[in-house]
C-alpha cells in the first residue's frame, strides 16, 4: 500500500470512527435542565409548602425553566418562582426519574413535593449527588458500547482476582435488592387482597390501569412466507444477553404464596370500586416507598458493576463461573418496518394481544402524611 492509498485509508477509518462515536453520544446522552418550582403568594396568605421538580431538554429549542414554569402558571392564582435549576450534559430524562424515585418519601402528587420542614436545600443536595451519578453512568454506557454492537468472540475467559471480587460484590447486591422486592411484592399483593372477592382500587394508594391490546408482527411466518421481503425490509441486528452466573437461589416467602394464591379467586369486572385508605393501608403504603427509596443505590451499584465486567468481558463471550454475555448477529423486522407495503397484506402477519389491567401503586402520596 502507497503512502497516498494508506493514507485514504485512515482518513476513511478515522470518518468512520467519528461517525460511530456520534450514534453512541447520541444514543446515551439527554442533555437539559432539572428545574424547581415554587409558589409565591402577593397576597399574605400562607404560601403551601410544595415545590415541583421537572425537566427541559435541550432539544426543546427555545424553551427555558421559564417557559415551563409559565406553562404551569394557568389557572393558578399564585405566581410561580423558579427557585433553582440544574443543568446536565449526560441524561436528564434518566436523572429526572432518579431525583423522583430518591425523593419518594416527600412526594405528594405528580412531580410536586413537599418540602422537609418547608426547606428545599435538602431536595438540591440530593439531586445535585444524582447528578453526578447520572454523570459517571452515562460515561459508563458510552465506555460499554463499543462492545455492545458487536458479534462476541464466542471465547470464555479465565477470571482474574479482580473479576472473583466484582462478582462476590455482585451477588451481595443481587441478593438484597430480591429481599426487597419479595418485600415489595407482599406489600402489593396485600393492597389487592383488600378488595375480598372482587378487585377494587385503594383511594389514592393503588388502581388498576386499562392496557389496550397491541399488534405484534409474526416474524417468524412472515420469513417463511416472504424470504425475499424479509431480506428487504429486516435490519441487521445484535440480540445481547448478559448472564450472571453462580446466584444461590432465592425462594419466595409462604405469605407470598398464600397471597398469590387467594388472588386466584378474585374477580376482575373492569368496574373498580374505589375503596378509601386507611392508617393500615397507608403504613403499608409508607413501607412501599421506603423499599422504593432503599433499592436506588443498590440499583446504581448493580449496574455499576455490571458494566465493569462487561469491559473486562470485552470482545469475549463471557467470564468462566462469573458471567456470560453473548452477542449475536439476528435480522429484526417489525411493522414499522412495512410501512411500504399494501395494508391488507400485512394484516395477515398481524397479531393482537387481549387488552388487559395492569395494577399500579402510586409512587407518591396524595393524603395527608
Amino acid at each position: 500500500m502507497d503512502f497516498r492509498t494508506r493514507n485514504k485509508y485512515f482518513n476513511y477509518r478515522k470518518a468512520i470512527i467519528t461517525v460511530d462515536i456520534e450514534i453512541i453520544l447520541l444514543k446515551q446522552k439527554q442533555p437539559g435542565t432539572i428545574y424547581f418550582v415554587e409558589e409565591k403568594d402577593l397576597l399574605g396568605f400562607p404560601t403551601p409548602n410544595y415545590v415541583k421538580i421537572g425537566l427541559v431538554k435541550e432539544n426543546e429549542k427555545g424553551r427555558s425553566s421559564d417557559d415551563r414554569k409559565d406553562e404551569h402558571q394557568t389557572g393558578n392564582p399564585r405566581p410561580l418562582i423558579v427557585v433553582a435549576s440544574l443543568d446536565t450534559d449526560a441524561n436528564v430524562s434518566t436523572l429526572e426519574t432518579m431525583i423522583h424515585q430518591g425523593l419518594a418519601m416527600f412526594r405528594h402528587r405528580g412531580e410536586w413535593f413537599v418540602k422537609p420542614n418547608g426547606q428545599i436545600k435538602p431536595f438540591l443536595e440530593k439531586a445535585n449527588s444524582l447528578k453526578n451519578i447520572v454523570q459517571t453512568k452515562v460515561d459508563n454506557l458510552i465506555s460499554v458500547d463499543q462492545y455492545s454492537d458487536i458479534e462476541d468472540s464466542g471465547i470464555e475467559i479465565d477470571p482474574s482476582e479482580e473479576m472473583i471480587n466484582l462478582h462476590k460484590d455482585l451477588i451481595c447486591i443481587n441478593d438484597q435488592i430480591k429481599i426487597l422486592d419479595e418485600e415489595k411484592k407482599i406489600i402489593e399483593l396485600t393492597f389487592r387482597n383488600f378488595g375480598g372477592i372482587t378487585a377494587k382500587e385503594i383511594d389514592g394508594i393503588c388502581s388498576y390501569k386499562f392496557k389496550k391490546g397491541s399488534q405484534r408482527l409474526l416474524t417468524k411466518r412472515f420469513k417463511e412466507d416472504n424470504p425475499e421481503l424479509f431480506e428487504k425490509y429486516s435490519r441487521d441486528s445484535i440480540t445481547s444477553n448478559f448472564t450472571i452466573k453462580k446466584q444461590p437461589t432465592f425462594r419466595k416467602k409462604k405469605l407470598r404464596s398464600e397471597l398469590e394464591e387467594s388472588l386466584k379467586l378474585q374477580e376482575f369486572n373492569g368496574d373498580y370500586e374505589i375503596i378509601d385508605n386507611s392508617d393500615e393501608t397507608k403504613t403499608l403504603h409508607h413501607q412501599w416507598l421506603s423499599i422504593l427509596v432503599a433499592k436506588q443505590p443498590l440499583e446504581i451499584k448493580k449496574e455499576k458493576l455490571i458494566i465493569e465486567l462487561k469491559l473486562l468481558c470485552g470482545e469475549n463471550r463471557g467470564i468462566k463461573d462469573i458471567c456470560s454475555w453473548s452477542r449475536k448477529k439476528s435480522k429484526k423486522l417489525s411493522k414499522s418496518d412495512l410501512k411500504d407495503l399494501n395494508k391488507d397484506f400485512v394484516e395477515k402477519y398481524l397479531e393482537t394481544s387481549n387488552d388487559s389491567f395492569s395494577f399500579m401503586v402510586n409512587p407518591f402520596r396524595p393524603y395527608t402524611f
